[in-house]
């Protein structure tokens, strides 16, 4: 269904002859430039993992991290080390008449443990995006138009290949959350502009169908730490015996709305960004979640290699039945240093989640993590990378011990 109103929505913009853009992605330094004509890029991701000793997320546990630990016969946890592909991404890439351009992104992952599990048995290949695309630009500035599935462009960190965190393997909890829940299907408009001074704006504004349930996952299961991107038509799973929630399933028929906007000083060293997101869902509608949210960030650059960013989220979520009502909160501060072809970064998360219901369940959740981050990016299309993250999370019948794991990483970009 989903991809039939995507092939739907894209031949009627192209019979109307609609202008269609993005907000420009991030590169890193290893990225490649998208080709002319019919193109295909991909990202490959191999990994050893050893994570946390409770079962991830991913695997309805109470784990924080991507990858997490078995439970054993008798009912306690081990670690266990994990062989993966964390990501291959395929970005085919199009041109079409009347200058537009198409774009889609494909995932999939799995991995292999120490005692021979396999690992996600659901969701694999995934749709995280796909649009059509036209700019009329100039050399101060332009303006255009999007149309398909996308994800609002908050996050100061998932601005590399394939959307994956620039600084770091694992994003914020922030972030991680931004790209769970926030696929639609829809529109967006995007309007930039470098004035003479050299100060740079930079607005977009969008709606789209589908996240009617967006707020699930940090009331019934809180804050994550994972670069796993769902796509639109991902389930995405909650603690046992909870069961999954999707990120398209529009019930409702409302439209949720995004607005955001950057703007840079004239001496490139730091810019500011802001979001806000309502998916005006409609509570009156059994199963509709209402969930809305603010985001704030800055990131700067004081010194040739030095990246400073900073960014908070202030939100709501709530539904009838059984009805939850959460107020949530996260911020990060990151620190990176990029000398020659090596990276560092350190990061601090602070989350939680207040709880504003009368009764049962309570979602409560305060939780804080650290990270670090050491990447080397050789021969233009290769990073090998390691990190740790350690993760204190206080959340009512659902913290997990030994919630720290390490993870080396070998990045491969066609």
């Amino acid at each position: 269904m989903i991809f039939h109103l995507l092939g739907c929505l894209s031949v009627a913009l192209a019979s109307l002859g609609l202008i269609v853009a993005t907000s420009a992605q991030g590169q890193d330094a290893y990225a490649v430039e998208e080709e002319p004509g019919v193109s295909i890029r991909a990202l490959l991701d191999l990994r050893i993992a050893r994570g946390s000793e409770a079962p991830s997320w991913q695997e309805k546990g109470f784990g924080k991290i991507r990858y997490g630990g078995v439970v054993n016969g008798d009912g306690t946890f081990s670690r266990v080390t994990r062989f993966a592909i964390s990501q291959l991404a395929l970005e085919p890439s199009a041109d079409l008449p009347w200058g537009m351009r198409f774009h889609a992104q494909v995932n999939w992952d799995g991995d292999i443990d120490d005692r021979g599990n396999t690992g996600p048995d659901y969701d694999v290949i995934r749709l995280i995006e796909g649009y059509v695309r036209k700019e009329w630009a100039a050399d101060e500035g332009g303006w255009a138009v999007l149309a398909g599935v996308t994800n609002p462009s908050f996050s100061l960190e998932n601005i590399g290949p394939a959307w994956t965190p620039r600084y770091t393997i694992t994003p914020s909890a922030l972030s991680s959350w931004l790209w769970e829940e926030g696929r639609v299907l829809g529109l967006e408009g995007e309007w930039w502009r470098t004035f003479g001074d050299g100060i740079a704006l930079d607005t977009f504004a969008g709606l789209g169908w589908g996240p009617d349930e967006q707020g699930t996952l940090l009331a019934r299961r809180g804050w994550v730490l994972s670069d796993w991107l769902s796509g639109i038509n991902s389930e995405l799973p909650l603690p046992t015996p909870l069961g999954e929630a999707e990120v398209f399933d529009e019930r409702d028929g409302r439209p949720a709305l995004y607005v955001g906007g950057s703007a840079g000083d004239p001496w490139k060293i730091g810019t500011l960004h802001v979001g806000y997101f309502d998916n005006l869902g409609n509570l009156e509608v059994k199963g509709v979640w209402e969930t809305r949210y603010a985001v704030f960030g800055v990131a700067l650059q004081p010194l040739p290699g030095l990246d400073i960013l900073f960014q908070y989220l202030i939100g709501k979520t709530s539904v009838a039945t059984p009805g939850l009502s959460s107020d949530i909160q996260a911020l990060y501060p990151l620190v990176s240093y990029r000398w020659r072809q090596h990276r560092v970064a350190f990061r601090y998360d602070d989350f939680k989640v207040q709880d504003g219901s009368a009764g049962a369940p309570n979602t409560r959740e305060r939780g804080h993590a650290f990270t670090v981050s050491y990447l080397f990016e050789f021969w233009l299309r290769h990073r090998i990378g390691f990190e740790y993250i350690t993760v204190d999370s206080d959340r009512v019948d659902a913290s997990a011990p030994g919630d720290d794991g390490w993870q080396v990483s070998y990045r491969f970009r066609y």
